[in-house]
């Protein structure tokens, strides 16, 4: 028996990954700017959060040795958050004190104010407090000179809140990479122009451009390049000299116009072509010059499917995002509601809709159109269900995994 020529999914991805060279290069950019950017050092707190001991209740700081059930106790101040004075307050007084305002040194208990009854000018407490009780003493959260962020983290508005927490405006993160899209077509249309027979809107340019644009990639869009072998080409070369990596969607296929792996293996060199998933088996990775290339299919599904399997996963690492090729995306399993016949030989990736039932059990059922050119099924689905290659047939009731379409999953894609 001959060996299969299409790449499994599995190895396809480790060569991308192995293929890709490290980010190096780093910049310092405004945090507000940083967000998506992957942190290229380890960010270590400058000081402590909170900076000193402080209320976490609005109540009556006092010692914890006047803190008892029946004590009267004068009130001697009142102390705000942000007040910078300091306070000291004598044995079997106490200070009116809201919620992060300093505790004076001379104080170790806050008892709040639910639990005491308040007169003009004292208090008598009606539930005793404790040593400590409603502090949050320096550094519970962040002590200074400890790692908050490592290298790699790809910043999420909890990080950027984090850094600003700190104090720190700037954040130091990789440099950019610069992408190239193209597709290519005599048959293609941009949105908005009038069709001729024969002739179709092309979409992936725009789908690709709003799967990237989570990753704050920098992106040159290069248009619609016609079915002529040398202007693919000559787009191709000028792409190399300004992209980090390009992304072309059609002609990667067996047709008479399917010019992408000829020219690939001219300019450069075709790591590999066809992929052992369905849709998206027609998948070209190679060099171009300096350049990574990427060759989608050019029906939009497969196009989709392919980006976010593989082209996503090459970004992130370019990126200097750690990336496991084989849990780059989350994974559950489903308890499948109808029974399925297919022909073996790839990963499928079936579009479909999940849902819990009242028991917390997964269902999900695929859609009936799974054509790779019919983009309503992945945009009235709600997960990929991942069919095995060597699976032909699946029964009601069967546990199958499925891919939710989320932004992040358990380490990023």
């Amino acid at each position: 028996m001959a060996a299969n020529p299409w790449l499994p999914l599995q190895d396809a991805l480790n060569t991308l990954l192995s293929a890709a060279p490290s980010a190096t290069e780093s910049v310092t950019v405004p945090l507000l700017d940083a967000l998506n950017r992957v942190a290229s050092q380890d960010v270590i707190a400058p000081v402590s959060v909170p900076p000193c001991d402080n209320s976490a209740m609005d109540g009556y700081v006092v010692h914890a040795e006047d803190a008892k059930k029946g004590n009267k106790l004068p009130i001697v101040t009142s102390i705000f958050a942000g007040d910078s004075e300091d306070y000291y307050i004598e044995r079997g007084h106490c200070a009116r004190i809201m919620t992060g305002a300093p505790v004076p040194d001379s104080c170790n208990t806050v008892i709040m104010q639910e639990n005491v009854e308040r007169f003009d000018d004292h208090i008598v407490v009606r539930q005793t407090a404790v040593n400590g009780e409603n502090i949050r003493p320096t550094g519970a959260d962040i002590v200074s000179g400890q790692s908050v962020i490592q290298a790699g983290t790809r910043l999420m508005p909890s990080h950027l809140t984090l850094l600003s927490s700190l104090g720190m405006a700037t954040v130091s993160v990789y440099s950019s990479v610069t992408v190239g899209l193209l597709a290519t077509g005599d048959e293609l249309k941009t949105s908005g122009e009038p069709l001729a027979k024969g002739q179709i809107y092309e979409s992936n340019r725009v789908g690709v451009a709003a799967l990237l644009s989570q990753f704050q990639v920098n992106l040159i869009d290069y248009g619609i390049v016609p079915d002529q072998p040398e202007t693919i080409k000559a787009t191709l070369e000028t792409a190399s000299q300004q992209c980090d990596l390009i992304i072309s969607s059609g002609g990667v296929s067996v047709g008479d116009a399917d010019f992408i792996k000829d020219i690939l293996a001219e300019l450069g060199d075709v790591g590999f072509w066809k992929v052992a998933i369905k849709p998206g088996k027609p998948f070209a990775f190679g060099h171009i010059k300096n350049a990574l290339f990427c060759g989608l299919p050019g029906n939009p599904v497969s196009a989709h499917v392919t980006t976010e399997q593989l082209v996503i996963p090459l970004i992130r690492h370019l990126q200097g995002e750690p990336v496991i090729a084989d849990t780059h995306r989350q994974l559950l399993p489903a308890t499948l509601t109808t029974s399925i016949k297919r022909r073996a030989g790839r990963l499928d990736f079936q579009r479909a809709t999940y849902q819990t039932d009242d028991n917390g059990t997964i269902l999900v059922t695929p859609h009936a159109k799974q054509s790779s050119g019919v983009m309503t099924g992945i945009a009235q689905a709600n997960c990929y269900m991942l069919i095995p290659a060597e699976v032909s047939e699946l029964g009601a009731g069967d546990t199958i995994m499925i891919q939710p379409f989320s932004i992040w999953a358990s380490s990023p894609v």
